[in-house]
């Protein structure tokens, strides 16, 4: 079955693909652990599984390609998918969110799913944060699920390709899966890179003799939006862990990066000392789940966080796009989960 829609399920949001655009290096290395190799587990839900929701649509653009785990091959993956289901999910509804703009997935997906009763397709614009678990089963499902809410307390399981893949090659053909393909990118690198790494490799030797010379630089487990900044390059890669952003460390803001898309080069990157808001407005029009942010900064500022909370907060998705797009560099996304922070001790 397909499902076509028209709309992209939300307000505001961002085009980081379009704006952000990344090439990778085609070569895939291979980075082996310094000790035994962990291995792929994949853990059957204890609730109920309704609905499985595979996201084949990234909205960031250091996200790990479709084509390294498709392989140009979208009838194979899916027929994949089917001995998933059948032996794991067989009562459960599957969805396949895809890249609009990919006209030959969009195309075979559609043509797989036209002679099948148990698959429907989306077709959706890839404006991020669309793939966020919030607005994917919104959009996909119609339902509601709180942000840090795990879906499948509501029936419903998200996967990404490569972990259709792994559950395949491990629980069907019981294979060993070890390894996993992250993306490496950013201004702090020599090159963009996909790699094929054994789980339990530290960051440390992913990123030896790759970052760029002389340079101070940041390092995002999962970007730099929504992921986790970390100083110490002891972590190893587990299945958690998609991509790894190298940003270099810069002291000048650029004044007005929304319309200076050419000079913006990830704003989350620019440090130096933060302005005032000047009540542009720019983190409420960009707010994917209809949120004024500049609120939060207000009431943070005042020294009154328990007012935070009566504007909606617990509706942050914590996607960081108020902090990207704004000009004076307020650390909102910071505030929000400062704000946050009493409910999350309950």
């Amino acid at each position: 079955m397909v499902i076509r829609k028209k709309t992209i399920g939300f307000k505001g949001g961002f085009n980081l693909l379009d704006a952000y655009p990344l090439d990778f290096c085609n070569i895939i290395e291979d980075i082996c652990s310094d000790g035994t190799p962990e291995t792929f587990q994949f853990c059957m839900p204890d609730q109920k599984i309704e609905h499985v929701v595979v996201n084949l649509c990234p909205t960031e653009p250091w996200a790990l390609p479709n084509w390294v785990i498709l392989k140009h091959k979208i009838t194979e993956f899916l027929t994949m998918l089917k001995a998933i289901k059948t032996s794991y999910f067989p009562e459960a509804k599957v969805s396949v969110a895809v890249n609009e703009k990919e006209a030959r997935t969009v195309a075979d997906a559609m043509n797989f799913a036209g002679k099948e009763d148990w698959i429907c397709v989306y077709p959706l614009s890839a404006k991020y944060p669309q793939d966020d678990p919030v607005l994917l089963t919104k959009v996909i499902l119609r339902m509601d699920i709180n942000f840090g809410q795990a879906t499948e307390s509501s029936g419903v399981l998200i996967l990404d390709a490569q972990t259709v893949s792994a559950i395949y090659e491990s629980c069907v053909l019981g294979k060993n899966v070890a390894s996993r393909f992250i993306t490496l990118s950013g201004t702090g690198l020599k090159e963009n890179e996909i790699l094929n790494i054994q789980l339990g490799t530290s960051i440390e030797k992913i990123l030896e003799n790759k970052v760029r010379e002389a340079i101070k630089s940041r390092v995002f487990v999962n970007g730099p939006l929504r992921g986790q900044e970390i100083t110490g390059l002891s972590q190893k890669i587990d299945w958690s862990v998609n991509h790894i952003v190298v940003l270099e460390e810069n002291d000048r803001k650029v004044l007005f990066p929304m319309v200076k898309a050419d000079e913006l080069k990830l704003t989350t990157n620019v440090l130096g000392e933060l302005r005032r808001c000047v009540y542009c407005n720019f983190c409420d029009d960009i707010c994917p789940v209809d949120l004024e942010p500049a609120l939060y900064y207000h009431s943070y500022m005042r020294g009154e966080k328990h007012k935070a909370r009566l504007y909606n907060l617990g509706k942050c998705i914590e996607c960081g796009l108020c902090s990207f797009i704004c000009p004076s560099k307020l650390e909102l996304l910071e505030i929000i989960r400062e704000c946050k922070a009493p409910d999350r001790q309950k």
